[in-house]
């Protein structure tokens, strides 16, 4: 079985599965195309490849619209029309996204419509071989969000769990499972405690340093996704502020990921002390489903 939904800004989804919108097939589901970077030298035969840079992901979704009667089937044709609208696709921050399921797992990525609908020919109340085009500006599909809660307090970290990670313990430390087939983008929240926290990945060493204390009530946010890399802070008086200067400049937030497999997490503060809650999210990036 396979089931694709698509899902507009508003929460408007459309769902091909069964009548009235027929899956027939999907394309654009594997291994996203890869921009191959290289160079020849002098009297080299062939060539050396520098780099690979994975392209966005084209979907196209090929399905038989189906009514019991030709009213039905124009009404079909209107609503589908509406819930795949440009302006509803896309507004400058928030984007349409494709969920798709089958016997093994459901994965999403975001998309939004590419070409408009072309109905061809009618069969009595049928639409045979409609396409639908989206891009999706990720080669990758996510799976469900993951996160683990670094609770703090003056005798070490308190950690509550839940599955589908893997998660343990020891001080300020902990190991978390990247089910992923590649790295993975995190999202951290920080709750402020008047400390100046550090944290690190012990696998990779990268890390996220402040130079100054976070104040109390103040919460940072950080998003290490290279499309949104962004460090906002949360005042306690509800307004927002830029968080990149709380962060040292020598430390590359972009480098602060998640490889497959086992991942330590450390956390460290100046105050030598282990007060301030830490919450880490992350969605299993897969090349293909």
């Amino acid at each position: 079985m396979q089931k694709l939904i698509y899902e507009n800004i508003l929460g408007e989804e459309v769902v091909f599965l069964h009548a009235p919108y027929v899956l027939c097939s999907l394309r654009g589901m594997g291994i996203s195309d890869v921009n191959v970077t290289a160079s020849t030298g002098a009297h080299q035969q062939g060539e050396s490849i520098l780099s690979l840079r994975r392209q966005k992901r084209n979907v196209q979704v090929t399905l038989h619209v189906m009514a019991n009667s030709r009213q039905e089937l124009y009404e079909l044709r209107s609503r589908l029309c509406g819930i795949l609208s440009p302006s509803l696709a896309f507004d400058g921050q928030n984007r349409g996204r494709l969920i798709y399921q089958n016997d093994y797992g459901t994965w999403w990525t975001w998309a939004v419509p590419e070409s408009g609908l072309n109905w061809g020919k009618r069969v009595m109340d049928v639409h045979p071989s409609v396409t639908v085009d989206f891009v999706c500006e990720s080669p990758y599909w996510y799976g469900p969000t993951s996160a683990v809660v670094l609770a703090g307090t003056n005798g070490g970290l308190i950690l509550p769990m839940t599955v589908p990670f893997t998660l343990g313990k020891m001080n300020t430390q902990v190991s978390l499972k990247n089910e992923g087939q590649t790295d993975t983008p995190v999202t951290v929240h920080m709750t402020g405690t008047g400390e100046t926290p550090t944290l690190t990945n012990l696998r990779t060493g990268a890390a996220i340093r402040l130079v100054q204390p976070l104040p109390v009530g103040d919460e940072l946010t950080l998003c290490t996704e290279p499309g949104r890399l962004s460090a906002e802070i949360l005042h306690a008086d509800g307004s927002v502020e830029n968080g990149f200067g709380l962060l040292e400049p020598t430390a590359s937030l972009l480098a602060f990921r998640l490889l497959p497999g086992i991942n330590q997490l450390r956390y460290q503060s100046r105050e030598l002390t282990a007060r301030t809650p830490v919450r880490v999210e992350w969605n299993d990036c897969y090349e293909g489903v």
